[in-house]
């Protein structure tokens, strides 16, 4: 019988940036399962312009962001993505016009595109070099298990309550700035960084 032990799936080293990825992807699943309801309910009729707004800024944001990830440090970025997002999930929950909701789309691209890039070269960092595969494995799992978690959450919740939606999008917030807390105040960058991948003065 064949034995698969967690290590050999799992890239240990990178677990606290996997789980940076799990929190701040659960909104990517709340957004992909009610977002065409609150946007239809907010009257817009194609249901596809809000991802038109999001994957524009995203794309435009990365020209930027991923140059400055390298200068300033990956978990800087990080956590500056991780307050944008954070803002424009309040922003998608408070909208009440057409333009409001565009506004918090534009805005989440933003976060999006500043924080994909920087958390996976967190993770190639942070891996060792002979596990990178491994490592981006490790954060795609997160990845998933967010979106699908977050997707969970918001079709329990919401069902066909569309004010219920507003409640959603707050939680997500909520569950967004325990992530930027937790690299903030519980994190220890130096203990688990060595001094080339990270700017010391980050």
């Amino acid at each position: 019988m064949m034995q698969i032990n967690r290590t050999e799936v799992i890239e240990v080293r990178v677990l606290v940036a996997a789980f940076i990825t799990f929190l701040s992807y659960l909104s990517y699943g709340i957004i992909l399962t009610v977002i065409s309801d609150w946007g239809g309910h907010l009257g817009i009729s194609n249901k596809g312009l809000f991802f038109m707004v999001f994957t524009v800024s995203s794309l435009l944001i990365r020209f930027v962001s991923g140059k400055m990830s390298d200068r300033i440090g990956r978990v800087r970025i990080i956590k500056l993505s991780l307050i944008i997002l954070v803002i424009s999930l309040v922003l998608i929950g408070l909208a009440d016009t057409p333009l409001s909701l565009m506004i918090g789309s534009a805005v989440y691209g933003i976060a999006t595109g500043m924080l994909s890039p920087a958390l996976t070269a967190w993770i190639i960092d942070l891996s060792h070099p002979d596990h990178r595969g491994k490592a981006v494995a490790t954060m795609y799992i997160a990845l998933e298990a967010g979106i699908g978690l977050g997707a969970f959450f918001a079709g329990s919740l919401y069902i066909t309550d569309v004010s219920m939606i507003p409640t959603i999008f707050y939680a997500a917030a909520i569950t967004t700035f325990f992530a930027y807390l937790y690299l903030q105040l519980i994190y220890k960058r130096k203990s688990q960084i060595k001094p080339q991948d990270e700017p010391s003065n980050s």
